[in-house]
């Protein structure tokens, strides 16, 4: 493979409200690209759920790939996909991810994927 990938899957428990809020998670999405260096090209959309399965769906398109959440606002709960093909640093995502949803790392699980 020519390209490298990085990817960081976060599941957060324990959220804060943050994860019921549209705005917040666009502010979110765009605080993210922004300290990571990267650029919008599309987004950030966000979406209600089903009345099923409550919560926000929330996607911005990035030069190199996308960034993702799912909230689950009947568990407090979020799921954060972040992928790229340029390198990023993962610590400054993984920081932010958590002080924004207000959730500590010892309680979350959270998987890396570097290829390349």
């Amino acid at each position: 493979m020519q390209t490298k990938r990085y990817h960081i899957i976060c599941d957060l428990k324990n959220c804060n409200e943050k994860i019921k809020d549209k705005q917040a998670l666009r502010e979110f999405l765009e605080g993210l690209v922004k300290i990571l260096n990267m650029t919008i090209l599309e987004g950030p959309i966000v979406t209600d759920g089903l009345p099923e399965n409550p919560g926000l769906s929330a996607v911005v398109i990035i030069d190199y790939s996308d960034i993702s959440v799912h909230s689950f606002t009947k568990y407090d709960e979020a799921l954060i996909d972040i992928f790229s093909c340029k390198e990023f640093n993962k610590e400054i995502a993984i920081d932010y991810c958590l002080k924004f949803f207000g959730v500590d790392k010892e309680k979350s699980r959270i998987k890396q994927v570097w290829w390349g």
